[in-house]
């Protein structure tokens, strides 16, 4: 398990390494040949479509998690028959979002753009094909092939957005480069497809042994999972709105120069937990109660040290580092860097605990929550920005990350590990590294 977690750990690095290098090509790429009128309109078409290839509507997800206890359990046939009806449930989802979106293409006006239409359209179709890949990662990840599977979504975006790149410094417009984004989406899932075929011959693409109870069945699970990027959205797009709604047009930047300098440091806690799910999803389902303690122990160890240390870092020297980002240009009130920086604090423990518990199916207990807190927190970041500007909107965010760490911890208390388990867990370490510390009394 070590190895794999390890390779896990690697491939995930890997992974937020192409997502950033990315999107730091893919602006002055864009914008330079462009220019800024025609780069802004594609950023407003490609919104919804860039959403949807992020997400797999919740089925994926959910069914992964079951398929992964299914396979540790020894049962392919469940485990296939979870697979073929996600994928039934996500084919049906996808039809009808295609439908809509492709309705919403022929309404759009005729705009500066030209092909605008057209290129609405094939981004839709590209969205759309996308959310396909979400159940081939599940099955590689079922069948403890985590590591691979994070390294092919990564040649996903490297393939496509390679494609587009290369287009648009040949000169292709906007509808070229949709075509290219399309093209290489789909080069990358048939890739996907095909490594799926040769290492996990028994989890084969189909509907034949899927069937629509399960997929109705997984209807709630996958909701479930969906509540959390739609709660995300709203604390930290919501919050920013805002700020602006109650500060003025002004204060924004700020808030968002340190809002998404704070963030850098959240990625931090994905690199652990991520690899971990499957392997906690397996012993979960096999009643391994000390291996998932010790899971949620080397969870929390691992990303306190990589995360806390980020957050109190940037506590004390967020304003210098926003200031020499933007060569000047933002220099944030004190206040406002401390708040984010104890957002990063707060979340660099309970985003990992929160990934545990969805590797058990319990995504419920505490999505539903962070919906709600979302719904309260942004009016309180609308009251306190009209007394404390920018700086009251972040405190806004501390009490909802402060009031998940409670949620959260509660959730994983229950159905993880208690505070006995875990601290079971922690001594039994610190003996064993004391074991081996000792120095061997001579013969």
């Amino acid at each position: 398990m070590i190895r794999r977690v390890a390779a896990g750990i690697g491939m995930t690095t890997f992974d937020k390494l192409v997502i950033a290098g990315t999107q730091l090509t893919l602006v002055p790429v864009l914008a330079s040949r462009w220019g800024l009128d025609l780069y802004g309109q594609w950023l407003l078409l490609a919104t919804l479509p860039q959403f949807l290839s992020m997400s797999d509507f919740g089925f994926a997800t959910a069914a992964g998690t079951r398929m992964t206890m299914a396979a540790a359990r020894g049962d392919r046939a469940e485990a296939l028959r979870l697979f073929q009806s996600a994928w039934r449930a996500i084919l049906a989802s996808s039809a009808a979002i295609l439908t809509v979106l492709l309705a919403l293409a022929w309404l759009l006006p005729a705009s500066a753009l030209g092909e605008l239409r057209t290129t609405f359209a094939v981004l839709a179709v590209y969205g759309v094909l996308a959310v396909q890949g979400g159940i081939v990662s599940a099955g590689l990840r079922a069948a403890g092939l985590f590591p691979i599977a994070a390294f092919w979504n990564a040649m996903v975006l490297l393939i496509e957005n390679g494609a587009l790149v290369a287009t648009v410094l040949l000169g292709g417009g906007p509808l070229a480069a949709a075509c290219a984004w399309l093209l290489g989406r789909m080069l990358g899932l048939a890739g996907q497809a095909i490594l799926l075929r040769c290492r996990v011959p028994w989890l084969h693409l189909g509907l034949a042994q899927g069937n629509w109870r399960e997929a109705r069945a997984l209807a709630a699970p996958a909701g479930a999972v969906m509540l959390l990027p739609a709660a995300q959205a709203l604390v930290l797009q919501g919050t920013a709105l805002m700020v602006g709604a109650a500060a003025g047009q002004a204060a924004v930047p700020a808030f968002a120069a340190v809002r998404t300098l704070s963030r850098v440091g959240m990625q931090m806690c994905w690199i652990v937990s991520t690899p971990l799910m499957p392997e906690l999803s397996a012993v979960f389902a096999r009643g391994e109660r000390r291996r998932v303690a010790q899971i949620v122990a080397a969870t929390l160890l691992f990303s306190g040290l990589l995360v806390v240390p980020f957050g109190l870092g940037f506590i004390i020297a967020g304003r210098w580092a926003v200031a020499l980002w933007t060569d000047g240009a933002i220099v944030p009130a004190p206040g406002l860097v401390a708040a984010m920086g104890l957002t990063v604090v707060l979340g660099g423990v309970w985003y990992p605990l929160s990934n545990l518990i969805l590797a058990c199916g319990r995504q419920a207990r505490y999505t539903v929550w962070y919906l709600g807190l979302a719904l309260v927190g942004v009016p309180l970041a609308y009251g306190l920005a009209t007394r404390w500007g920018a700086t009251g909107s972040a405190v806004a965010m501390v009490a909802v990350d402060a009031a998940m760490l409670v949620v959260v911890a509660r959730a994983a208390r229950r159905y993880l590990a208690s505070g006995g388990e875990l601290a079971e867990v922690i001594v039994g370490w610190a003996r064993g590294i004391g074991r081996v510390r000792r120095p061997q009394a001579l013969p």
